[in-house]
């Protein structure tokens, strides 16, 4: 099988599409929106359409979804190595594939209607794989090569055992923890940049009340250097008064701008500001020059501070960054 590639390609979003691929003898993934790949036959192509269907999603995840959406169309080729995962009882189903890429808007399964055909045609337990195989086939794409591993999983498949040592090579694959922490970040940061300014603000409001300051916005209107205004306790006697300024944008902010909400603290007040563009180092030289203390937040800075008090957050703004717990290993 040397002139074959190998796939994993997962079965719906929480493994619920085990018993379609393998019942109608098909894989099939999701993004729907992107439409028919038929005639988009180049990365390039494919990507275009993806930015297209998806106009606020980040570089990154453009990058990889259309990346997905590119191999399963247009790489995988028929005779193909496909594995697919059953979680439910930790069994991977292998099978060839057969046939070309096929578009099924209204077919099955719902809302996955780029389908390849597939002769499923084996079962093997994951206790079967060696460390290193596991941990490739732990990925959290959608859908991904497993060349890199292919004789290991052959031999496997053929009946023979897999004699590799159980260390994984950092520097081969990043570990399963840090893949799954950049990819919900980037995730994360995408919802963040489509929040409007205004519900922005009073997004960070609420952190603040999270945190347990006693936060509300200013009024809405011309920007006057302060978005929010926040003190430690509700009647605003106790110091500090912290004054905020929210700036909800993809450009840097300057020094100039940092300068004039410099101007804006008073005797005894704190400044916070928070850009999801982040800084220059003209405006980071500016909050270190002035007389009140000035802390500043970018995008990820800010993202740190959600999701370390977002259990605190009220329930309407969990909604505006709808987050679910899960718990992962961080080594294996």
């Amino acid at each position: 099988m040397a002139d074959t590639s190998g796939w994993m390609v997962r079965a719906g979003n929480d493994n619920e599409l085990v018993d379609e691929f393998t019942e109608e003898s098909i894989a099939a993934i999701g993004w729907e929106e992107v439409g028919d790949l038929s005639s988009a036959t180049t990365r390039e192509e494919v990507k275009a359409r993806y930015r297209d269907a998806n106009p606020n999603h980040s570089n990154y995840r453009v990058a990889v979804n259309a990346g997905q959406l590119f191999r399963f169309a247009h790489v995988m080729e028929e005779g193909d190595l496909v594995l697919t995962y059953d979680k439910s009882t930790r069994v991977y189903h292998v099978g060839t594939v057969e046939g070309s890429y096929l578009w099924k808007p209204n077919g099955y399964p719902e809302s996955y209607p780029h389908v390849r055909r597939v002769n499923w045609s084996q079962t093997v337990s994951r206790d079967e794989f060696s460390t290193p195989v596991k941990n490739t086939l732990g990925s959290v794409l959608t859908v991904f090569s497993l060349d890199d591993r292919l004789d290991k999983i052959e031999t496997v498949l053929s009946g023979e055992q897999d004699d590799d040592v159980d260390e994984e090579d950092d520097e081969e694959t990043p570990p399963y923890f840090q893949e799954v922490q950049a990819t919900a970040e980037e995730l994360i940061s995408d919802i963040i940049a489509s929040i409007d300014p205004f519900d922005f603000e009073e997004l960070v409001a609420a952190l603040l009340r999270a945190m347990g300051y006693d936060a509300t916005t200013t009024t809405s209107g011309p920007d006057q250097g302060v978005d929010v205004v926040a003190h430690p306790d509700a009647l605003g006697f106790e110091a500090p008064y912290i004054k905020v300024q929210v700036k909800h944008r993809r450009s840097s902010t300057g020094g100039p701008d940092m300068r004039e909400f410099n101007g804006t603290l008073g005797s005894g007040e704190k400044g916070l500001y928070i850009s999801t563009g982040g800084f220059t180092s003209d405006a980071e030289q500016a909050a270190e020059n002035t007389s009140q203390r000035v802390t500043l937040l970018d995008r990820d800075d800010f993202i740190d501070l959600l999701l370390q008090h977002y259990e605190d957050l009220e329930p309407e703004y969990q909604s505006m960054v709808p987050l679910k717990r899960v718990y992962i290993p961080t080594e294996q």
